[in-house]
């Protein structure tokens, strides 16, 4: 029996919204891959991989746990079946495994909470269509949303409102973490590192006493440029105007001081995943 939680709420609703393009996927494209070449038998098996983890996402939709973790175990067994060279990343491979882990957990509890579960689903879904789209990967379908979230922050930001921007930022967070593992299997490691500094940046400066609004806004506007990137939207940019005008000193302070501390933050993290392994 499902037990609605009162938490990830963004994700319950973002979940219907693409339930249509989950179940119905993409064409055959070319999967994933860091440049080498796949086998034949490779490219079955993640097409079968991908299938098997289609099932099992209709199977949650439908609310038939029990099938959907039946399904949920295959998807586990032929992932350790599969070569992933010339594929995607150990990164990638890692990310949909840890997704898996953690989607076992989620069916396998007490309580079974039904936002738990889809959002689980969803994010194995997305990550083993990733593996078999190069082109047209289905977590692009999350540009949009997360732009508009991204605005919806940076309005509250603007207006000095912590409670607004933070709600609005888990909100963010929640429906980035469904598509990380498909961004790990699609793009470099380094820039999915990027968005991570950018979270914890834009947190620790809503989790001051006193927001800087510009600080925080400037952190805000290097997240519209990565997301950009990630999305491969980055042609919009050579469509804005260039204002020769010249730029006051306490702004190029300003930015500077983002663009220092998001690196500062980053390499500590970097720092602490050496020192843990």
């Amino acid at each position: 029996m499902f037990v609605f939680g009162k938490k990830r709420i963004g994700a319950v609703i973002l979940i219907p919204l693409l339930g249509i393009a989950l179940l119905t996927g993409c064409g055959k494209e070319k999967p994933a891959g860091p440049g080498q070449t796949a086998t034949a038998e490779q490219l079955r098996q993640v097409e079968r991989l991908n299938d098997t983890a289609d099932e099992m996402y209709r199977f949650v939709m439908d609310g038939n746990i029990d099938k959907a973790r039946d399904k949920l175990d295959e998807v586990g067994n032929k992932l350790t079946q599969i070569r992933f060279d010339g594929i995607t990343s150990v990164e990638g491979v890692g990310a949909l495994s840890n997704a898996i882990v953690q989607a076992k957990r989620s069916f396998q509890a007490v309580n079974v909470s039904e936002e738990e579960v889809k959002g689980a689903a969803a994010k194995i879904r997305l990550a083993t269509d990733a593996l078999t789209h190069a082109n047209q990967p289905m977590w692009l379908q999350y540009y949009k949303l997360m732009k508009e979230t991204a605005r919806q922050l940076e309005a509250a930001v603007q207006k000095k409102d912590k409670q607004e921007a933070s709600a609005k930022l888990d909100q963010l967070h929640e429906r980035y973490e469904i598509i990380r593992p498909s961004l790990l299997i699609s793009r470099q490691p380094f820039e999915v590192e990027k968005v991570d500094s950018l979270f914890a940046f834009l947190r620790s400066q809503l989790s001051k006493p006193d927001l800087d609004a510009k600080l925080a806004g400037g952190g805000i506007d290097q997240f519209h440029l990565t997301l950009d990137a990630l999305f491969g939207r980055q042609d919009k940019a050579a469509f804005i105007p260039v204002d020769d005008s010249p730029v006051p000193l306490p702004s190029v302070m300003a930015i500077g001081s983002v663009i220092i501390a998001v690196l500062a933050f980053a390499a500590w993290r970097i720092f602490k995943f050496e020192n843990r392994y």
